[in-house]
Formats: structure tokens, C-alpha cells, sequence
């Protein structure tokens, strides 16, 4: 008992003693500690270099929050490798960071302000906001969660954005901005290469961007984007040649609401994309549940929710279910749900309120898919004014729509569909 005391109290002293001689930090005096804790005071001009340094200081030994203790920070293009902590503000309210115009140097790749890559980082409690960080018409992100750039094979990241603010200035300006990006390093091979982990986007606002949260995670990893508000974004959420489960629950998107933003030079805008590419993975899930969409109508053909299949069939699982869907009488050749080239899916207990030109579009495309495997089932369409509710387009066949829907206008192009409740 005596000995194991005596390495307990010698194994205690070593730890002291490393834990004391990790207490310095190699930054200026605006950043310090406070026992555990690395805080950064914002200074009379730029802020780029202390909060830097801090994350730095912070990966390198192992401090896992970094706090932000004044109200405003302004800063440029800021990168640090395997952090494993938290990033954090006061709030939303008191703790505002503002990158500046022109501060990213930004190239055919995304360049973000806050720069993640591997780790495990929380970016907590503020609000980012920013005009033209490139300023000059380049693709930019507020925060980036990204494989190691200097080692491709190193991609296991782990992101997280929770009562975040983020904020731009409206979808026509110079750069093209994002509020939140996860993928493989802007130098990785996109196909062999995706970033694996996770990404966790939770209560907070995005704001007049361009685009809101952009994922494409390989591997099966979980995307979570939970209780958050959408407004003014050209295309709240994308996701591209992902294989991740995600899951899209209880937030508030408005789409179709931001003028002048065309997708693809006309296209309309839309509230989720999910989009599959020669550069895909064989397989995605997508769960879209309890949210609601709000259609602004500023173009003819938005659409709350579209998935597609471009040069590759993937299998790609698909439920959508109790959401509400408010459409507008402005958005004449729009939908709520268009699907191409995808089967195996499950529309369920979703309201559909106001006008579209349909509700739920589902067809064949340039793939030639067979559309099958679907099920649209015990969803109100009470409140509808729909040219069509249910469009079972080109190339579907044996989907089933349910009865005690409320009669929806149901058109079944080829008529090889289970409807069995249309109306009159």
C-alpha cells in the first residue's frame, strides 16, 4: 500500500509539473489564461493574429476552450489544425466577430474565415457577420470544418455550431458566401478523399447568404441540423456526392425569399438540395422531419425540397414526414417535394397548406430510373390549393398513395401507381 501511494503522490508531481510548465503562452498580452480557459481581449484594430495565436496555443496544448471576453472582435482568414475544444462567446447578443472585406484569400476553392481542419471543434455562443471577404467575386464560408490539407488521408473532423448567429449582407454581392461548409480539404481528391466525421448545426440563424450549411461527408457520418432559422439564403441547405445520414429536424426554412438569386441562371430557388454526381458514393440517407417551410415566392419555380441523380443511380433513402409546407400564389411552376431519378421513399404525415403547382413531383429523368419504392401516406392536404397535389411523372411505377389524405389531386402520368384515394 505504501509503494502504490508512493507512485500515486510521484505520477501526481509529474503531472503538476507538466500541466505548471504548460501554463505560457506565446501570444501577445491580449490573449491569456484563466485557469483552464485561453481568453482573448479584442484590441484597437484587427484581431486576426491573437485569435490565431490562441487557437494555436490552444490545439498545440491541449486547452480545450477558447473564450472571446470583449463585444466586437474584426478578423481575416484564420486556420488551425486538430483543435479539440470549444470556440465560444458570451452569446449571440454580446460577442460580435466581423471579417473583414478583402480578408480571404480566396481562389477556385472555398476559403472560410474560421478554418477547422480535423478535431473536434464547437464554435458556440456569437454572432458572425460579414460583406465581402474576398472581395473579389470569390466562394467563401464564415466557419469550415475540413480534412488535413497537408495530409489527405487524415480526414476524421468533428464540427459543431450551436447558438451561432451567422450573417451576410444579401445574395448579390461580390463573393459568393456560405455560413457553414464541411468537406474534404480544398487540395483533397473529392471522390477519394471526403472528409468523414460529423457535423452538428443547432439553434442558431443564418442570414442573407448565398448558401446556408453545405455538407458532403463520406463514410456514413451523422449530419445533424437541428432547430435553426433559415432566411434570405439563396439555397438554405445542400448536399452533394455525401454518403451521410443526415437528419434535418424542427428548424424553420424559408426559402424562395431572397431576390435576385437564381440557382443554375433561372432554375428557381430551393429550401434543401440533395444532389448525386458521377463523384457520389453508391449511398445517402436523408431524413427531413418536423420542420417548416416557408415559401417566399420572389421566383415562379422554388422548391421546398428537391433530390437528384446526375450520370451515376445511387441508392438513396429518403423520408420526409411531418413537416408543414405554406406555399405562395406567386410560385406558379414550383413544388414541395420533387424528386428525379430516386426511389425507395417515404412521404408521411406532412401539411401541405396554399398554392404550388404541385405538392409532392416525383419522375424519371436523364438516368432513365425506373421510379419506384415510394410510399405518400396519411398527410393532410386539407389546406392545399395545388394545381396538382401528387404528380407521379414519367417512369414511376407501384407507387402508393394512401388513403385519408383528403382527397389530393393526384395526376399518375403512366398509371402503373397504387393510388387509391384521388379526388373526384
Amino acid at each position: 500500500m505504501k509503494r502504490l501511494t508512493g507512485v500515486v503522490a510521484t505520477v501526481a508531481c509529474l503531472l503538476m509539473s507538466s500541466i505548471a510548465g504548460a501554463q505560457t503562452l506565446s501570444c501577445s498580452s491580449a490573449v491569456t489564461l484563466n485557469g483552464p480557459v485561453v481568453e482573448v481581449t479584442a484590441v484597437d484594430g484587427e484581431d486576426t493574429e491573437n485569435l490565431q495565436c490562441a487557437l494555436t496555443e490552444a490545439a498545440a496544448q491541449g486547452f480545450r476552450e477558447v473564450l472571446l471576453t470583449s463585444s466586437a472582435y474584426e478578423i481575416g482568414a484564420i486556420s488551425v489544425t486538430g483543435f479539440n475544444g470549444d470556440l465560444t462567446g458570451i452569446s449571440q447578443a454580446a460577442t460580435s466577430v466581423r471579417v473583414l472585406d478583402g480578408s480571404l484569400s480566396c481562389s477556385d476553392n472555398v476559403s472560410a474565415a474560421l478554418t477547422f481542419n480535423v478535431g473536434n471543434t464547437a464554435v458556440r455562443k456569437m454572432t458572425i457577420s460579414t460583406d465581402s471577404p474576398c472581395g473579389n467575386g470569390g466562394d467563401a464560408a464564415l466557419i469550415g470544418f475540413f480534412s488535413n490539407p497537408n495530409s489527405c488521408t487524415t480526414r476524421t473532423t468533428f464540427g459543431n455550431v450551436d447558438r451561432v448567429a451567422l450573417a451576410g449582407t444579401g445574395v448579390n454581392g461580390s463573393d459568393l458566401v456560405a455560413g457553414v461548409v464541411m468537406a474534404e480539404a480544398p487540395n483533397c481528391d473529392a471522390e477519394t478523399q471526403k472528409v468523414l466525421g460529423t457535423l452538428r448545426v443547432n439553434r442558431s440563424s443564418l442570414t442573407d447568404l448565398d448558401f446556408g450549411v453545405t455538407s458532403t461527408v463520406a463514410g456514413g457520418g451523422q449530419v445533424d441540423i437541428n432547430f435553426n432559422e433559415f432566411t434570405r439564403i439563396g439555397l438554405p441547405i445542400s448536399i452533394l456526392d455525401a454518403s451521410q445520414n443526415t437528419t434535418i429536424l424542427n428548424n424553420t426554412i424559408n426559402y424562395n425569399d431572397a431576390p435576385g438569386y437564381f440557382l443554375g441562371g433561372g432554375l428557381g430557388t430551393f429550401g434543401i438540395f440533395v444532389g448525386n454526381t458521377a463523384q457520389s458514393p453508391a449511398t445517402n440517407s436523408t431524413t427531413i422531419r418536423a420542420n417548416t417551410f416557408n415559401d417566399g415566392g420572389v421566383t415562379i419555380a422554388g422548391v421546398a425540397v428537391v433530390t437528384g441523380q446526375v450520370d451515376k443511380v445511387i441508392n438513396h433513402s429518403m423520408v420526409v414526414s411531418g413537416n408543414t409546407f405554406n406555399g405562395n400564389d406567386s410560385n406558379t411552376g414550383g413544388s414541395g417535394i420533387a424528386a428525379t431519378d430516386t426511389t425507395g421513399g417515404l412521404v408521411s404525415g406532412n401539411r401541405f397548406a396554399g398554392f404550388a403547382s404541385d405538392w409532392v413531383n416525383l419522375q424519371s429523368g436523364d438516368l432513365g430510373v425506373t421510379v419506384s419504392g415510394w410510399a405518400i401516406v396519411s398527410n393532410n392536404f386539407n389546406p392545399s390549393t395545388a394545381t396538382t397535389d401528387i404528380r407521379l411523372g414519367t417512369g414511376t411505377s407501384g407507387i402508393v398513395v394512401g388513403r385519408a389524405q383528403n382527397s389530393p389531386e393526384v395526376d399518375d402520368t403512366t398509371g402503373d401507381n397504387d393510388v387509391l384515394e384521388s379526388a373526384p
